[in-house]
Formats: structure tokens, C-alpha cells, sequence
């Protein structure tokens, strides 16, 4: 018989979501188990894109910020856009800033050690290198906990999926689509040292080339680094994925505004790819469950919402389930509050991966 341990709030994942989560109901007072199976920090496939009216405005009201830019990444205050592949950019605001007035891109490895330490030094039990292989469930079939794979018992009030696309306690639960797309696009990223911003000047926004329907992507991140991507759609991917690295340089080399420092710059890294992969929204909760980020809604990296999305379902559910007073009228509450708030931009990725072209015209 393994040993059994109780907690207010389980949280599986211990990613972007999951430290928000768990950072968030620490906050609130409740005792906050977070655990991943992977060890933390390290890389994983992830759009680098967040707004100050999405995921730095949670990160704000945590106190969490000041870590997050102790990375040294650049405020992105503007951004530059190239139509038709041209080499002259037009010179725009950033998007949706909030009341911060910036955006940032930080590199997942980094921005991930960072939110897990600062999860734990709210008051949440960080353990990684930990996976969930079962829930434990009342008679009634109510989730009340997590079965650990060194056969720990924890019992818990909820239990909220936060391990992304491919969920385990999603997958457990039987969380049903409530909607469903197929993956109509791929990303290819890769990072490069010494990237000037646009005339030589210091990196101050990200850059975004359109041609047809391919969009690349310049994200000037952390460590001095930057993010270099490109999204293209199922035809090209068919193409690229035979000779990735060939054909990424061949796909830059066409966006003439961005070529010559791409060429000049030092690759830091291998070249990632994230291929074709459906959009979901899922039920995100029942009877002592619920799912935050992707694993509750997932679209496809081009609008690069994913990581504002994630933050966004944590602060919403937190909310959500501690204004219900221990009844289970958060549930309702918390699927409606997401609705409201994510759907339109969940709507607008898929719609627009079918053709960036004419999303972006």
C-alpha cells in the first residue's frame, strides 16, 4: 500500500499554466501540491509571444514580473511588419499591451525555471521528476485525487490538468470536445545571436514578414538571443519536413526584410518543428477537475495566443472556484468566464490558419 497525503489543490503540470495555477491558489491561502513528470526547466515546442494584456498582466498582479524581466529580455514597444516580403517595414504599435504599454518573448526554458521557483516561493509543494498515473474517485465518481507513481494517494478538493496537449488528466477524466478543428499549419523556429533590430538598432518589437500564406516571425528574447520562426501551411509542410533545415533557409532567404541579418547571425541551437496538430476546446471541468491551457483549448501557434490563453484559464478558474464557496457552481462559471474572454481569438487562429493571406490582408 502506497502512502496517502491531503491538499486543498492538485495541480498536474508544471509549465506555464500549472505555476500559474498553483501560484494563484497559494495566494488564496489553500495548500497546493504541483507536480510534472518532466524535469523542469527545459525546452519545449512553444510559440515565444506574450502581450501585456495577456500573460504579463497576470504575471504583474502576481508580483512575478520583475523575475520574468530579470531574464534580460527586451519591452517590446513596437512592432515591424513586411508586406509581400518587401525589405521596407511598416513601423506599428505593439498588440494589445495593456496598461503595461509592452510585449515580450522569452525563450520557454528560461520563463519556465522562473514561474516554477517563484510557484514555490509562494507556498505551493513543487515536485517534478513526479508523474500522475490515475485519479482517485469518490463513490459517486467525483475526482478527489491523484495517484502518484511511486503509488502516493493524494487526496484533494480539485485536481487540474495543466499537462498540455496531451494531457493525461484530460484523457482520464473523458473531458469532451466541445468544439474541434483539424491542424492546418506547421512552425519551424529556431534561435541565432547577433540579430540587430531593424537599420543595426537595439531590438525593440517583433518582426513580421507575410508572404502569401506564409508568415515569419522575429521575436528578440532572453540571453541576447532570437527567436527566428516561420508558419507555412499543410502543401509547404509536405516540403519542408523532408529536408527541414535546407528548406527553412530557403523560406527566409524570400522574406528580403529579414534575410541579411538571418544570414549574418550565429545559430544558437537546433532548428524545432511543430507539425500539423488539431484545435480543441474541451469541457474544462467537472466534478473536482479542471484543465487550464492546452489542455482545455489548444489552437494552432500562428497567432502566437497560447501562452496569454494559458494564463488567462488559470487566473480565470482561481477566481472562478474560490468566489463558489465550495459549491460546484464555479464549473459553470468558470466554462462561461473562458468562453467570453478566449473564444473570440480562439475562433480567429483557426479561422485564419486556413489562410494567413487573407486573415492578415
Amino acid at each position: 500500500m502506497g502512502r496517502t497525503s491531503r491538499f486543498d489543490v492538485v495541480v498536474v503540470g508544471a509549465r506555464i499554466a500549472g505555476s500559474l495555477t498553483a501560484g494563484l491558489f497559494a495566494r488564496r491561502g489553500l495548500r497546493v501540491l504541483l507536480v510534472d513528470r518532466a524535469q523542469l526547466p527545459s525546452p519545449t515546442l512553444s510559440t515565444h509571444f506574450f502581450r501585456g494584456g495577456g500573460l504579463l498582466d497576470v504575471l504583474d498582479r502576481l508580483g512575478w514580473l520583475p523575475d520574468v524581466e530579470g531574464l534580460g529580455a527586451p519591452r517590446l514597444t513596437r512592432e515591424y511588419s513586411y508586406a509581400d516580403g518587401s525589405t521596407h517595414a511598416t513601423l506599428e504599435p505593439p498588440q494589445e499591451p495593456g496598461d503595461l504599454g509592452f510585449n515580450m518573448s522569452v525563450r520557454r526554458e528560461a520563463i519556465d525555471g522562473v514561474l516554477l521557483a517563484a510557484a514555490g516561493r509562494d507556498g505551493a509543494d513543487v515536485r517534478t521528476e513526479t508523474a500522475v498515473v490515475d485519479l482517485v474517485r469518490s463513490d459517486g465518481g467525483r475526482v478527489s485525487g491523484v495517484v502518484l507513481e511511486d503509488a502516493t494517494s493524494v487526496e484533494a478538493g480539485l485536481v487540474v490538468g495543466a499537462d498540455g496537449r496531451r494531457s493525461r488528466v484530460a484523457q482520464l477524466v473523458g473531458a469532451e470536445d466541445r468544439e474541434r478543428f483539424p491542424g492546418r499549419r506547421a512552425l519551424y523556429y529556431r534561435y541565432v545571436s547577433g540579430f540587430p533590430g531593424p537599420g543595426g538598432t537595439a531590438p525593440d518589437g517583433p518582426e513580421f514578414s507575410l508572404l502569401g500564406d506564409e508568415l515569419a516571425y522575429v521575436f528578440p528574447s532572453d540571453a541576447g538571443l532570437t527567436c527566428l520562426a516561420v508558419s507555412v501551411n499543410l502543401a509547404e509542410y509536405e516540403r519542408m519536413r523532408r529536408e527541414p533545415r535546407t528548406r527553412f533557409d530557403e523560406l527566409m532567404r524570400r522574406h528580403a526584410g529579414l534575410w541579411q541579418r538571418y544570414a549574418d547571425a550565429e545559430p544558437a541551437g537546433r532548428l524545432y518543428g511543430a507539425p500539423p496538430a488539431p484545435d480543441w476546446l474541451r469541457c474544462p471541468a467537472g466534478p473536482g477537475w479542471a484543465l487550464v491551457g492546452d489542455s482545455g483549448l489548444h489552437q494552432d501557434p500562428w497567432s502566437g495566443a497560447g501562452m496569454d490563453c494559458a494564463a488567462l484559464s488559470a487566473e480565470l478558474l482561481v477566481s472562478a472556484y474560490c468566489a463558489a464557496g465550495g459549491s460546484d457552481a464555479w464549473q459553470g462559471t468558470y466554462e462561461q468566464s473562458r468562453a467570453d474572454r478566449l473564444l473570440e481569438v480562439f475562433h480567429e487562429t483557426v479561422t485564419g490558419a486556413e489562410d494567413l493571406a487573407a486573415a492578415l490582408a
